[in-house]
């Protein structure tokens, strides 16, 4: 997700009951952001060019997850918060039948992502009320997606969830004996994307690659099919704020359809090289972190500064393969947010008729509804970057929250059949600009 669009309503003040129950979680955050004064918050790092780093540093802001289960036995109940991509603070009972469940982001100040995730056991059928407690005023985003464990999930019902208009949350569930999880978003772990990819691969005699490790040491995973290295490239990236799921599925059906057995793909992997890197930050995914990786670091204001192992990573990648300046046809990385919006750079050529992404644009906003929002190359976001240093015509494609996933993977295979038209006469790629605004920025 990127700029203000980010910026979810935020709720007015809260009891000093609600404060204190908050101070321990408060204390624990304001230590561990004493360790970085970078601010996370788009819609402040929007209106000026970023702080240049001098060299590249590590600092974690955050304290790691406790992972633990919180047990009430004369209800027969438990929750815990021990599953990967789970997210979950404190559990308190309310009341027969009814609980409090806090959720604290991993830093503070955050984008307002509210990621929650958490197991519910019961001993036997019941009924249960949970209400969502979230600090610093944070507004509950995310509808809770409900399964037990077998793969299969479901949206909570208008009758089962509301959000009242100072942004309260409450969940009615009728449990049964065993377990239930309660999600922002059904997980996509690292395990899921992997095996994924091995599946786009499978046959074009290629197969996913390590290029660097992220801050706990995690694999980062990228592959590469279509034309020889010296061919244009077009570069796709995801995974970088962990909750936005739906842009990770809506990458999926994009390089399927690159990927894909018809005559149109077949004649664009002729022409043109394709990278796909479509999970940066594995740990934060892993965490049930908001926004950032292991060290609370938006690694999507980061490119330029290259303070994190993973977007180092992925910069050495490009350098050692030899894409750079001037050998990018196109960069597109993945995000979600609350509706269906592309940013692109304001400063890039390609906007005019002729030019690349004036024509996708165009085939993109011929058969759907999609905003498109340009933006001047200031901040260190991904596109900004490929835009500035690799001369690429560059997009974030953010898919909204809710958008069904029928109709994401739909616009998503448009996307990529438009791009491959746009690009199968690959013009030849800009040499990057000069991006003043950029400064010292590698």
């Amino acid at each position: 997700m990127n700029h203000s669009i980010d910026q979810g309503p935020h709720r007015r003040g809260r009891s000093a009951a609600c404060a204190s129950r908050w101070l321990p979680v408060a204390v624990t955050l304001f230590l561990a952001a004493c360790a970085s004064t970078q601010v996370l918050d788009p819609v402040a790092t929007a209106a000026a060019p970023p702080a240049v780093a001098t060299a590249p540093t590590e600092v974690s802001r955050v304290a790691p997850q406790v992972r633990k289960t919180w047990r009430f036995d004369g209800d027969g109940l438990r929750f815990d918060n021990l599953l990967p991509a789970a997210r979950l603070s404190g559990v308190e009972r309310l009341g027969d039948g009814s609980y409090r469940v806090d959720i604290a982001p991993e830093t503070h100040p955050v984008n307002p992502s509210a990621w929650y995730g958490f197991r519910v056991h019961a001993e036997a059928p019941r009924a249960l009320e949970l209400r969502f407690a979230y600090p610093h005023n944070h507004r509950h985003r995310y509808v809770p997606k409900l399964g037990t464990g077998g793969g299969e999930w479901r949206e909570a019902g208008p009758g089962e969830f509301q959000v009242d208009a100072e942004g309260r949350a409450r969940l009615w569930l009728q449990l049964d004996a065993g377990e239930l999880r309660v999600f922002a978003q059904p997980p996509l772990l690292p395990g899921d994307v992997e095996a994924w990819s091995a599946r786009v691969v499978a046959g074009m005699g290629v197969e996913p690659r390590t290029f660097g490790t992220s801050v706990q040491g995690r694999p980062l995973r990228a592959f590469e099919f279509g034309a020889g290295a010296d061919a244009p490239l077009l570069l796709v990236l995801g995974g970088q704020h962990p909750p936005e799921n739906t842009g990770t599925q809506a990458l999926m059906g994009f390089v399927e359809a690159l990927a894909a057995d018809t005559p149109q793909a077949r004649a664009f992997r002729d022409r043109v090289r394709v990278l796909v890197v479509p999970l940066l930050n594995p740990d934060g995914v892993v965490e049930g972190h908001w926004r950032g990786n292991a060290n609370g670091v938006d690694i999507n204001r980061d490119w330029g500064p290259f303070a994190q192992p993973e977007t180092r990573a992925l910069r050495d990648l490009l350098a050692a393969r030899g894409f750079g300046a001037g050998r990018v046809a196109f960069a597109i990385d993945f995000h979600s947010t609350f509706r269906d919006v592309f940013y692109t750079v304001t400063e890039d050529p390609s906007h005019v008729p002729g030019g690349v992404l004036h024509a996708w644009m165009a085939a993109m906003q011929a058969g759907f509804d999609i905003e498109e929002k340009p933006s001047a190359a200031r901040t260190a976001v991904f596109k900004n970057w490929a835009f500035c240093r690799l001369g690429a015509p560059a997009v974030t494609y953010e898919v909204g929250d809710a958008t069904p996933a029928a109709a994401l993977d739909e616009v998503a295979r448009h996307a990529a059949r438009s791009l491959m038209a746009v690009l199968l006469e690959p013009p030849r790629p800009m040499a990057a600009p000069a991006c003043p605004q950029f400064g010292e920025f590698r």
